[in-house]
C-alpha cells in the first residue's frame, strides 16, 4: 500500500476505506497476532467469525471473494489462494489506525467526558 506522488490524502482515505469493515479489521488483527503473521485460511475464517461473531460458513465466501483479494490488492496481506495461506504485511499507516481504534474500544474513551455536574 503505496501513495502514488507522495499523496499522504489518498494513502490515508485508503487506509480508512480498507478499515471500515469490521470483518477486514478482523482479519488483520488476527493476523497481527499469529505467528510469522500468516495463517492458513480455515483458520483464519474460524478466527475472524469468532471475533466478529458471525457463522464461518457464511463468512468463508465473504472473505475469499470479497475482503481478502480487496487486502491483497493494495498489499496489506498477501492471499496466497493455491497454497491456502494468508499473511499480513504490515503498514505503518495501517498499524497506527488500528491503535487508535483499539485505544477508542477502551474502558477510558467508553467513560466519555467528564464534566461538571
Amino acid at each position: 500500500m503505496t501513495a502514488d506522488d507522495g499523496d499522504e490524502d489518498d494513502e490515508l482515505d485508503m487506509a480508512f476505506e480498507l478499515l471500515a469493515d469490521r470483518r477486514r479489521r478482523a482479519v488483520i488483527e488476527v493476523l497481527r497476532t499469529a505467528p510469522r503473521g500468516a495463517l492458513e485460511l480455515p483458520a483464519l475464517v474460524e478466527a475472524v467469525a469468532t471475533e466478529c461473531g458471525v457463522d464461518a460458513d457464511v463468512l468463508r465466501s465473504t472473505l475469499h471473494h470479497q475482503h481478502l483479494p480487496k487486502l491483497d490488492e493494495v498489499g496489506v496481506v498477501d492471499f496466497d489462494r493455491e497454497e491456502g495461506v494468508v499473511s499480513y504485511d504490515p503498514h505503518p499507516l495501517v498499524e497506527r489506525c488500528l491503535d487508535v481504534a483499539q485505544s477508542y474500544r477502551s474502558d477510558q474513551w467508553m467513560r466519555g467526558p467528564s464534566g461538571p455536574d
